[in-house]
């Protein structure tokens, strides 16, 4: 399977949390995230995903303006 991150994003969207775990070019991170909110209600799960994924994005934003 190809690097899930290099596909477009409707090509991502139709991977399933099964296709992410089996991959090699996963991370151990987001897998560990994975199979610790696989129980979790989804829509609570998704919220908290797009909350972090603000959090970290705005973080790598900030790193990289330190840096340049």
């Amino acid at each position: 399977m190809a690097d899930p991150q290099s596909q477009p994003v409707s090509d991502r969207s139709m991977l399933t949390v099964a296709d992410l775990l089996v991959d090699p070019a996963v991370s151990f991170a987001l897998k560990e995230v994975l199979r610790a909110w696989e129980m979790r209600d989804p829509v609570d799960a998704a919220l908290d995903a797009r909350i972090l994924a603000d959090l970290l994005e705005r973080r790598a934003d900030e790193a990289v303006s330190w840096a340049s």
